[in-house]
């Protein structure tokens, strides 16, 4: 049976897999005795152990961790994002067609999650929270400045 490759199964394998490729190539020394790890460690501000972890496969970083590795390995961030497995790959089969706003569709917090292919449970109620709050405060900040406030903004004094 043949092994998948990086991206075909989205998780800490296959993205200790993928980062450690794209380490060497950047000219990181993984070799045993390389100071490899410890200058990724450096580079990306995680420690030389959740480095270590990471490249064997046994743990996910931090989703800020994943675009600062992006950055640092000079790679694609939903590459990696998609291989580790944070989000789907191709979030734009949920959307409309064109990314046209429907009225028969309304924009809703859940939609929004739908789209952005955000599938963990904790992760999608953070989003959903995250956007009803805001909603909420822009609604409040927009009475405001129809009541002759400051809507919000500053006010010089």
């Amino acid at each position: 049976m043949r092994s998948k490759g990086p991206h075909e199964r989205p998780g800490a394998a296959a993205l200790g897999e993928l980062v450690t490729q794209l380490a060497i190539a950047a000219g990181y020394d993984l070799r045993p005795g390389g100071t490899g790890r410890a200058q990724l460690s450096e580079d990306t501000g995680m420690s030389v152990s959740a480095v270590g972890r990471m490249l064997r496969g046994e743990t996910l970083p931090k989703v800020e961790n994943v675009y600062t590795l992006a950055e640092v390995l000079k790679a694609d961030e939903e590459h990696l994002l998609d291989t580790a497995g944070y989000r789907t790959s191709r979030p734009s089969a949920k959307r409309s067609p064109g990314g046209v706003l429907s009225i028969a569709q309304p924009l809703t917090p859940e939609g929004i999650a739908d789209a952005l292919g955000i599938t963990h449970p904790f992760v999608r109620k953070m989003l959903t929270t995250s956007i009803t709050e805001a909603v909420r405060l822009q609604r409040e900040a927009d009475q405001t400045s129809n009541d002759g406030g400051t809507g919000g903004q500053a006010v010089a004094r």
